[in-house]
């Protein structure tokens, strides 16, 4: 599943006495929902990696497994899948008699993923789904509306609880539910605060086994700077993403283990395409073109990265290695405004109507703030430098979530992208997805591309859906609905006294209850 990211989400552990301390991490953004689906940030989606389980999901070597299923047959050359759930799968509870996994737990999780009420940013990838026929308490059948070559793919989703839900038209973020949340994962939360402080125990009545750290508590921090250095001063435990700036001082720590993890992300300047100069083409071209991406990549991450040139991480099979982008050309940028009949007044730019042409650019702030102000006030130099003003507006976390994702009330803004399935872009450019909480925020309207997207979605040959993308890449390239910037390599580190480590990019805490901490 696709989710978004302030620029970089991260964590960290505050350390605590011995014996009893519980396994504190920290995010770099307040996390508003707890549920699977309705959420936005990989933040989110690490923390439902400890509520929830996967019906199906996949070993160490990339084969299915059963997770929530405890066997699967692919039935009519992959149309329909019959599923054997696991029994004796306890669903989180404080008290009370215990609820166990069943049949109607996944008939409810699939009729509210449908449920095209349900805010959900990338909803249409369970429109596969034709209908599931129950079998008995822990047998069903779900039918798609074709044959799939990898029907497994599509199950890959968590597993709601029927008696929480039953009666819900649709899942929205303002669902009770999304704050109070119950899963059969290996944690249940206990506990939120008005701060965004989570307090999680653990399931006593996990069906895996019952984790070896009994409390993991998670808190927001403003700044990953200062997560950082309180690893390296062992009062933290773990940070799932270290900045490249300060990797080489962690490399060169005795007490620190470093985990490299590739992920499926890019970083992208977004336009928002309603604005009036931005839903022109040449105008999103000038400003691609204006941006010194590898001096940014240099200066900010010292070169640990690669520069992309389209909507795809680079190690994706959707790739298109021969499109070239957008590259730094300041005079190409003016030449564009020229052929538009733009002129330059008192060295900025106007349009032939006498509007200047000047944005507003909406700043994160969050746990990497210091590296996005860096460079955000970058990109306001370089469009400077060809006379287009931009205005940085500075807002937290939360508020530049409603005002981008919800409200659309911007012209510019950063953000990242982290992938489940690197050619999931639908949500991000198809017309269908640009209403309130949606993936298409920036509200890009494109008929070819709308139909080249389904085409994809349609289709079981793998070459004819490789070369639709490699030439969606070509067009999405051109149109530059975004600035498209780089995709990082991604490294977690952790103190030594945590062991048993391992992590996975899609899942970050999968193995969690192998985890162990001396002292607690």
């Amino acid at each position: 599943m696709l989710k978004i990211k302030s620029i970089l989400l991260f964590s960290a552990i505050v350390s605590m006495p011995a014996q009893s301390s519980p396994l504190v991490y920290g995010e770099a953004s307040q996390i508003d929902s707890y549920d699977p689906y309705t959420g936005h940030e990989t933040a989110a989606r690490r923390l439902t990696d400890l509520l929830f389980d996967d019906l199906i999901t996949t070993s160490a070597t990339g084969r299915y497994e059963g997770g929530l299923a405890a066997s699967y047959k692919i039935k009519d050359n992959g149309a329909s899948v019959e599923i054997t759930l696991r029994d004796k799968v306890a669903w989180h509870q404080n008290g009370g008699v215990l609820r166990y996994l069943s049949s109607d737990d996944v008939l409810t999780t699939i009729r509210l993923l449908q449920n095209k009420k349900s805010e959900i940013p990338n909803r249409d990838r369970f429109d596969i789904f034709k209908k599931v026929e129950k079998i008995g308490p822990l047998r069903l059948r779900i039918y798609f509306t074709r044959a799939l070559i990898d029907p497994l793919r599509v199950l890959m989703f968590k597993v709601l609880p029927h008696h929480k839900l039953a009666s819900l038209e649709s899942l929205k973020r303002s669902s009770p539910f999304v704050k109070r949340p119950v899963g059969t994962g290996p944690y249940k939360l206990i506990k939120s605060t008005k701060q965004g402080e989570l307090k999680l125990s653990v399931h006593a009545n996990y069906y895996k086994g019952t984790s070896k750290i009994p409390e993991i508590i998670m808190k927001p921090y403003s700044d990953q700077n200062i997560m950082a250095q309180s690893l390296m001063y062992s009062s933290l435990d773990l940070v799932t993403y270290v900045s490249p700036r300060d990797l080489p001082e962690m490399l060169g720590d005795r007490n620190i283990g470093v985990i490299p993890y590739d992920a499926l992300s890019f970083t992208f300047f977004a336009m928002n395409n309603r604005q009036k100069f931005l839903q022109k083409r040449k105008v999103r071209q000038a400003l691609s073109h204006a941006i010194n991406r590898q001096e940014m990549l240099k200066a900010f991450f010292q070169d640990r990265g690669t520069l992309i040139t389209g909507p795809f991480p680079p190690t994706s099979w959707a790739y298109n290695l021969d499109v070239k982008g957008n590259e730094f050309n300041p005079k190409r940028a003016e030449n564009l405004l020229l052929s538009m009949d733009f002129k330059k007044v008192d060295g900025y730019w106007q349009s032939p109507k006498g509007e200047k042409l000047v944005f507003d650019f909406a700043v994160p702030i969050g746990g990497e703030s210091e590296t996005v102000k860096r460079i955000s006030l970058a990109f306001q130099s370089y469009l400077d430098d060809i006379g287009i003003k931009v205005h940085l507006k500075f807002m937290d976390w939360l508020v530049w979530k409603k005002r981008v994702l919800k409200d659309h009330d911007f012209d510019l803004t950063i953000a990242s992208w982290s992938f489940d399935d690197a050619s999931n872009i639908k949500s991000l450019f198809h017309s269908g997805h640009k209403g309130p909480w949606g993936n298409n925020f920036i509200g890009f309207s494109d008929k070819q591309v709308d139909m080249m997207l389904t085409e994809a979605a349609a289709t079981n040959d793998f070459d004819k859906r490789k070369a639709i993308y490699h030439r969606l890449h070509s067009i999405l390239s051109d149109q530059t609905p975004y600035i498209y910037l780089w995709t990082l390599r991604h490294h977690a580190a952790h103190q030594r006294r945590l062991s048993n480590v391992r992590v996975e990019p899609a899942s970050f805490f999968k193995h969690v209850t192998k985890w162990q901490k001396k002292g607690g």
